[in-house]
């Protein structure tokens, strides 16, 4: 006992040693030094109607932060009892924004978040904020230190703007941003027509809200260092640039490297072909590096296209192909899916999954399996953001109800802070260093997330690369890995790891894709890092996790897309009867049109904001910890809305056989030239719309430009949704002042454009810059780590590292 005792103390005293002793540091801690959450005594004010907004507040409940939502009433929404999953773990108080008691309402809003608030959120227009006195300019004054978060549809700086959530009238739909960035242009070839397709998972509320969670967390960890608040502004317009990988870096070039490509013709590539099996159940194959598809092959006895002396002339030519694709196809309808996933999970090494509804999804063994799905409360829903070893959260019970008039805050800040209330702020996580050994698309722009915010990102990369920098043109890997500095490395030696180990020594966190065993291999398990650096956040982003069947299974983007339901719901119903060749070929062509790239960048912002959770927990306790996330687990999240247990089916509006949208007022109609899309879910501006336009045939009079300019000014949802997609629409004039995209200037690399950040922040300033290239840093990183420059020389020259 006295051995344990004395444990015990040595633990705390460590711990103590390492604990800031901040004001900030002392409210963080509990009985004994250790906290109960990492967002213990953090008191959030939401004013929201949103899931934006209350998606980012219901992660910081899960995690132990105290959310009152005053929830405003509008047109279409009165107090309504029905349950979201973004609702859990919070106070609910109604409140009314609009008539005679706004302001006496307000003025209790205000008191509240400057007494009370450590963080501030909602998705209001400035201009309301302005009206009810809580805008940033007025809090800070009393509250310098204070978190002000904003969520909106479209920002304050585009014709778009004027959409914005005003009190009764609510924020916008989504789908009225994807139709302005050119998204559902994205979708064109999905139905049997030319034009935009309604797109139907809301991945920017997804985004924005991430988006918006990051933030905050960043300016938490900011808070421990004694730095002030400020104010940030996430947008769904910003968060779905997040969702053109190669479309802005295409434009930038003389000569498209891209070819012409005819959206109603366009068919997947062989690794990612979709399948009918036997049973006529559909399987999503998602092979898309070469030893997987190798792997498939062989596990699926199709030896023969292996053997095949035309397979090995990569890329395939087109009548190749699309002879080896029938093979596949033919030979996959031989089997059920029950039978081929048995073969598959038995492999290990072959990336494929049902396709299934989220409503389905959340009985999947993974999902269960790795908390994603949680029935604590009684009925299924979404689990909580990721895995946390030493500051787990925990599902939050639904809300409870309370008036305003009762309702009693403890008043956390009754002196008042005193600093320049108009100061400069620093980006949140300036000073953090983040080491990333990640490939492809969904941990790299995870990692270049961050650096937005302001931390330093190095990225450790094979001799020869990123493998992702020899596909499409190098475009989408310039995407991913902007604000980077690159250490070209060889982690199979034994000096390549010590090198690393040196560099992680001094880091905040590590960020790595490997599958479960690798790390250990590579002497980079938290384990052995730990050691040296006991504060180190340990993250890694998996496939399907690590606790359930396919822990040690590939994923890559079409398999989370198939197996969370988020295409079945933008496809509609699969078909289950035999199908011809011909008619398999085109559904299948179809069915990768809905099953586009957004799996990859939905987990993303879920790196991004798990990564500062984590930063978070190791800047109030003074100890690291490993965190487990996978795509599964993320594109959970960005099918929210409906993933949540429901006797009566999908909680989401059917969109209709030819994908223009789910009812009159939302849907796209064509015009006399290009496609209008509208979205008026208000009963008095449906009247109003109609008033203007007469009938739906009537549209087809003029243009759909013609419309868009009379109708938005007067505060209608229509929007022109067909003509550029979204890498070119961002660089156009109605976008021009909302930072969608700047301009880099590099020492090293030159001048050019790149995707703006995931969130605004005046206070700030910054600079940003472009993609780093492979080693572009390796010798300042080996010279910082003491490295001589005949050391470096010799690593070079025995193949330790390699430069740019």
């Amino acid at each position: 006992m006295l051995f344990a005792l004395a444990l015990v103390l040595a633990e705390m005293r460590d711990l103590f040693d390492v604990l800031d002793s901040s004001p900030e540091m002392e409210r963080a801690t509990s009985v004994g030094g250790y906290m109960d959450s990492v967002l213990t005594n953090i008191t959030v004010v939401e004013l929201s109607q949103s899931p934006a907004a209350g998606l980012a507040a219901m992660v910081m409940a899960d995690f132990g932060a105290e959310v009152v939502w005053f929830e405003y009433a509008t047109d279409t929404v009165q107090g309504r009892d029905d349950y979201r999953v973004w609702h859990r773990g919070k106070t609910r108080v109604p409140v009314e924004l609009d008539g005679d008691a706004a302001g006496s309402q307000a003025d209790i809003l205000r008191h509240h978040i400057v007494a009370s608030a450590d963080v501030f959120l909602t998705d209001l227009s400035s201009q309301s904020l302005q009206e009810l006195g809580l805008d940033w300019a007025t809090l800070r004054q009393s509250r310098p230190d204070l978190i002000h978060a904003e969520v909106s549809a479209f920002g304050d700086d585009n014709p778009y703007s004027g959409l914005a959530a005003h009190g009764a009238q609510g924020m916008p739909d989504e789908s009225l941003v994807a139709a302005a960035i050119g998204r559902m242009m994205i979708f064109e070839g999905l139905a049997q027509r030319q034009g935009p397709a309604y797109p139907g998972v809301r991945v920017g509320t997804h985004g924005a809200a991430q988006a918006t969670l990051a933030g905050v967390l960043a300016q938490l960890v900011a808070r421990t260092k004694g730095r002030l608040g400020q104010r940030q502004q996430a947008t769904i317009l910003q968060a779905l640039i997040a969702y053109d990988l190669v479309g802005l870096g295409a434009s930038q070039l003389e000569t498209s490297p891209l070819p012409e490509m005819n959206p109603m013709e366009l068919m997947p590539m062989l690794n990612f072909q979709p399948v009918q099996c036997a049973d006529g159940r559909w399987l999503q194959l998602g092979n898309l590096l070469p030893h997987l598809q190798v792997n498939f092959l062989q596990a699926a006895g199709l030896t023969d296209i292996l053997d095949d002396p035309r397979f090995a002339e990569q890329p395939l030519e087109e009548a190749v192909a699309e002879e080896f694709r029938e093979r596949v196809c033919a030979h996959m309808a031989t089997r059920s899916l029950d039978e081929w996933m048995t073969v598959f999970v038995a492999d290990g090494g072959v990336a494929a999954h049902p396709y299934q509804s989220t409503q389905d999804a959340m009985w999947d063994a993974d999902i269960v399996a790795n908390g994603h799905s949680d029935d604590r409360h009684g009925f299924r829903q979404l689990g909580v953001l990721g895995q946390f070893s030493a500051t787990p959260g925990q599902v939050a019970a639904p809300p409870r109800t309370q008036s305003l008039q009762d309702l009693v805050l403890p008043e956390k800040f009754t002196a008042a802070v005193d600093a320049p209330a108009d100061s400069e702020r620093p980006l949140p996580l300036q000073g953090i260093t983040v080491v990333e050994a990640a490939a492809i698309i969904a941990s790299p722009l995870g990692a270049s997330m961050l650096a937005d915010l302001g931390a330093r990102v190095i990225k450790l990369e094979p001799l020869d690369g990123d493998p992702f920098r020899a596909m499409l043109f190098g475009l989408a890997a310039e995407r991913c890995n902007t604000d980077k500095e690159s250490l070209s490395v060889d982690l199979k030696q034994a000096e390549g790891q010590q090198i690393v180990q040196d560099l992680i020594a001094d880091a905040d966190i590590f960020i790595h894709n490997y599958r479960p065993g690798v790390p250990e291999r590579l002497g980079l398990d938290y384990d052995t890092l730990s050691k040296r650096n006991p504060r180190l956040v340990h993250l890694s982003a998996t496939g399907y996790g690590t606790q359930g069947p396919g822990k040690i299974r590939p994923s890559t983007h079409p398999v989370p897309g198939a197996a969370l339901g988020g295409v079945l719901y933008q496809f509609g119903r699969l078909p289950i009867e035999p199908l011809d060749y011909p008619t398999l070929r085109d559904v299948s062509r179809r069915l990768f049109r809905a099953n586009e790239l957004n799996p990859d960048p939905n987990t993303s912002f879920v790196v991004a904001s798990a990564a500062v959770m984590g930063l978070l927990a190791a800047a109030r306790t003074g100890r690291g910890q490993v965190i487990s996330l996978d795509m599964f687990g993320a594109n959970a999240y960005a099918n929210f809305d409906d993933f949540t247990q429901r006797k009566d089916g999908s909680a989401r509006p059917e969109i209709d056989p030819d994908y223009r949208g789910t009812d009159d007022f939302e849907r796209l109609y064509p015009c006399k030239e290009g496609w209008l899309f509208i979205s008026v879910p208000h009963p008095r501006d449906e009247q109003r719309l109609m008033a203007e336009i007469g009938s739906w045939e009537h549209l087809r009079s003029e243009t759909a430009e013609y419309w868009q300019s009379r109708l938005l000014p007067m505060g209608l949802g229509c929007v022109r949704a067909d003509g550029t997609t979204t890498g070119l629409r961002m660089q156009e004039a109605p976008f021009a002042g909302s930072e969608l995209v700047v301009g880099f200037d590099h020492p090293v690399h030159g001048t050019g454009l790149r995707h703006g950040a995931m969130s605004h922040w005046p206070d700030s300033h910054r600079t940003l810059q472009g993609a780093c290239q492979k080693g572009d840093c390796t010798e300042a990183l080996l010279a910082e780590l003491g490295k001589t420059p005949d050391d470096i020389q010799r690593l070079l020259n025995c193949g330790v590292v390699a430069r740019d």
